[in-house]
């Protein structure tokens, strides 16, 4: 049994063993506004495929992921008819600085800046209650009882994981929860979730050709800025938007398309830490996915893992090769942080972020921050510990690989970023610290 928001206790549904994706509830005029409607449909119905061919899922964890297809689906169909039933909402404009947006591999540090940055009154962060469980209508964040209602929603879906695996979630030891949230929750209603994608797709495989199926789905990002204008048209920032998540580094030419004044913030962090922690972080989440004596999948999804972390160590020095090479000073619009910076200083690490932007400081948002360091420190959702050796891997695999990004952006992390920044190329100024 279950009990609900109001108190309502429902028995447990039985365990899916495969599910119905259809557009049956989408309107015609958001099939005609939005004709990639159709793409995102094909991205969950390859899931569902890959779901039911893979021998090694357990029932649990079969149930476990189409009812996160079916919801995430769900929840793309209910903004896309809400947007066009309130298509004005859609000429709408975005403040003119921004968004801020805070990118680079994951496991780097991106959540604790990205909370800092959130203390500033005048930026607006996307809450976790409004991607996730229940998307539309919009809701202001001053409505605190409606904000308060999602939020309840958001802990028993949590809980009713947690009550059907057996296990607690040992994910928020590794990524904590909190009231702001990655804006990758909007990219995943369209397909775009790099933890199924590693699991399932080509589930026979060790190729890395579900990395081009990620690759090849530009049209989230124009579900991406519906989504934005819609709880902009509600409830915009005085001063700019602020966005994060690493899945941007897949797309960040996309990303500029759409965002033309972006202020690009990149983190950097050891190879030697951001690989076992980023692998650490996807085993815990498949937790009740898998027997826990599957060395296969194990083995599969921690070689996807290392894929994932190359390949967005490829883009991320083509998109900055790219970005010296051309003749205007948009490279002027990316800051680099290193995270040992980040995490020793990590006040005066945004008073710099702000200064390179010109965006305005205050006292109120500095007081902010220095309350959620006091409120938040770290382990106090949980430790999560790893190792290199426990994935097979070794410092010196490590900077072989990975030379270029390491002399680039990691030199020496107990340096000034500025120093680092000497590396560069000579046309190109200094982007950091």
């Amino acid at each position: 049994m279950n009990t609900t928001a109001d108190g309502i206790l429902m028995e447990d549904p039985p365990l899916l063993t495969d599910i119905t994706l259809h557009e049956d509830d989408l309107t015609q005029e958001a099939m005609t506004h939005f004709s990639y409607h159709t793409e995102i449909l094909h991205a969950f119905e390859t899931y569902r495929r890959n779901i039911l061919e893979n021998t090694h899922l357990t029932r649990i964890g079969r149930h476990l992921l189409f009812s996160v297809i079916d919801n995430l689906h769900t929840n793309c169909k209910k903004v896309l008819n809400y947007a066009a039933e309130n298509v004005e909402l859609l000429s709408g404009t975005f403040p003119i600085v921004g968004p801020l947006t805070i990118f680079g591999l994951p496991r780097s540090g991106t959540t604790f800046l990205y909370n800092l940055l959130a203390c500033d009154p005048n930026c607006r962060a996307p809450l976790l209650t409004e991607m996730s469980v229940e998307c539309v209508p919009p809701i202001a964040r001053s409505d605190s009882v409606k904000q308060e209602r999602r939020l309840v929603a958001t802990k028993l879906a949590r809980q009713r994981r947690e009550k059907i695996t057996g296990r607690s979630d040992e994910m928020v030891a590794a990524h904590p929860i909190h009231a702001v949230e990655e804006d990758y929750l909007i990219l995943r209603h369209t397909g775009i979730y790099i933890f199924l994608s590693q699991l399932m797709f080509d589930c026979q495989s060790d190729t890395d050709d579900w990395l081009n199926d990620l690759m090849s789905k530009d049209f989230a990002y124009d579900y991406h800025e519906t989504f934005l204008h819609m709880l902009n048209s509600l409830d915009a920032p005085r001063s700019h938007w602020l966005l994060k998540s690493s899945v941007h580094s897949f797309y960040l030419d996309t990303f500029l398309r759409h965002y033309p004044q972006a202020k690009l913030i990149m983190i950097h962090r050891p190879l030697d830490a951001v690989l076992p922690s980023f692998c650490r972080t996807q085993l815990t989440a498949v937790n009740g996915f898998f027997d826990e004596a599957d060395s296969i999948s194990r083995d599969r999804l921690m070689k996807r893992c290392i894929q994932c972390i190359g390949k967005m160590v490829e883009l991320i020095m083509k998109f900055r090769a790219h970005r010296h090479d051309q003749s205007d000073q948009s490279h002027n619009n990316i800051f680099d942080v290193t995270y040992d910076i980040l995490i020793k200083s990590p006040i005066e690490t945004v008073r710099r972020i702000y200064g390179h932007f010109d965006l305005r400081w205050s006292n109120e948002f500095e007081a902010a921050m220095e309350a959620w360091i006091r409120e938040n420190p770290q382990g106090k959702q949980g430790r999560h510990t790893y190792s290199l050796s426990e994935f097979g891997l070794t410092h010196e695999d490590i900077e072989a690989q990975y030379a270029d990004y390491i002399n680039l952006f990691l030199r020496s992390s107990a340096t000034d970023c500025a120093q680092t920044n000497q590396l560069l190329p000579t046309n190109e100024q200094p982007e950091s610290l």
